[in-house]
């Protein structure tokens, strides 16, 4: 890949764990916690697990032919033209993906904090903000969001804490009182969003310094690990704050926020949860529209991706304002249609992928 601009391994693990973490911290609590109940901390185990096997293929793929995205290894295992096909549903999903991030903005606020803005104003600041932020380039993405993504972890261990009084580990028992078909609802709610998702970074891992290519493997495992962790923990502290009601209480770390009180000096914290929703989408959309133009520039053949950025940004905005349809119709359709949307889009390919060039790679062996 000509006129890449590298970055460390460290860097790119990085920009990993802050899409993998960035919104799904605050969005995923709730609604697994009303599929699985107390067992969600279970669900996210699985779903973390399958994460990390489509992570281990995409790295397999990424030492197979490196320098190359998923776009440019495609072309090499199947050809050009079954790599169209393959490719046009990656491509796709990916400006729904975009789309989805910013209408998960868009309801948070008209939601809880400004119930009469119009929808498409924060869904334009939000995609205005990651164009301009992806056309500076990947590498100033990393060294941006290392300093946002500790600033936002920082306020939800502070949350984490201050509650720490009134939480009631009782809540977590019994442990799969209704079977195992909860725990697997849940893991196939977590797996669409966020672990099948890890197959954006197919775009981006050729984007590592070669002297850094033996440690990137361990980098992104690692952050795989701690994304993992970070999610569990929040489901437990949910569960344990809230009990039975826990699935029912939306956007629950703003929940959090909303009842601590400490001295009558700490209180109605939750406007830092609601900056922290937003930067951590934020990212997450920059880091997506960032391989979104780079796909569609190589797919097309076009040198510079640069140029397609502001025009996809736009798409992506009038893309959410046509798949906004209220809170209750979005709900759905990201518990029970997305994971099925990703599978086909992201985890098809990539293991097609995988096949193919595991196949070649025996044909390839020296007969014995």
């Amino acid at each position: 890949m000509k006129n890449r601009e590298p970055i460390t391994a460290g860097q790119m693990s990085l920009l990993f764990f802050t899409f993998m973490t960035g919104s799904s911290i605050i969005n995923i609590p709730a609604p697994l916690i009303a599929f699985a109940k107390s067992d969600a901390w279970l669900s996210l185990i699985i779903s973390c697990t399958i994460g990390g096997l489509l992570l281990c293929c995409m790295l397999y793929l990424n030492k197979q032919y490196p320098g190359l995205t998923i776009v440019e290894y495609s072309r090499k295992a199947v050809g050009t033209w079954i790599t169209l096909l393959l490719m046009f549903p990656f491509v796709i999903f990916l400006f729904h993906m975009c789309a989805a991030i910013v209408i998960d903005v868009d309801l948070f606020m008209t939601s809880s904090l400004m119930d009469e803005t119009p929808l498409y104003l924060f869904s334009f600041v939000v995609l205005s903000a990651a164009a301009i932020t992806a056309q500076a380039g990947i590498e100033a993405m990393a060294r941006m969001f290392i300093i946002i993504i500790t600033i936002m972890l920082s306020f939800v261990a502070v949350i984490f804490l201050l509650a720490f009084l009134d939480y009631r580990p009782e809540q977590l028992l019994p442990i799969m009182p209704q079977g195992i078909k909860p725990v697997l609802h849940g893991a196939y709610f977590s797996y669409g969003f966020p672990y099948a998702e890890v197959i954006v970074f197919a775009v981006l891992l050729p984007f590592v310094r070669k002297a850094d290519s033996k440690e990137l493997n361990k980098y992104m495992y690692v952050a795989l690990a701690v994304n993992g962790v970070i999610l569990i923990t929040s489901v437990l502290c949910t569960i344990m704050m809230f009990g039975p009601m826990a699935g029912e209480r939306k956007y629950s770390l703003y929940q959090f926020a909303r009842i601590i009180q400490v001295a009558d000096i700490i209180e109605r914290i939750e406007s830092v949860i609601a900056m922290a929703l937003i930067a951590g989408s934020y990212m997450k959309v920059t880091i997506s529209l960032y391989a979104l133009a780079l796909a569609v520039s190589q797919l097309l053949r076009i040198q510079d991706k640069r140029i397609l950025i502001f025009p996809i940004a736009l798409i992506c905005e009038l893309l959410s304002l046509l798949l906004s349809e209220g809170m209750t119709k979005w709900e759905e359709t990201v518990s029970s249609i997305h994971p099925l949307y990703v599978t086909i889009a992201y985890v098809f390919p990539l293991l097609l992928l995988t096949l193919v060039t595991w196949i070649k790679s025996i044909g390839k062996q020296p007969s014995v």
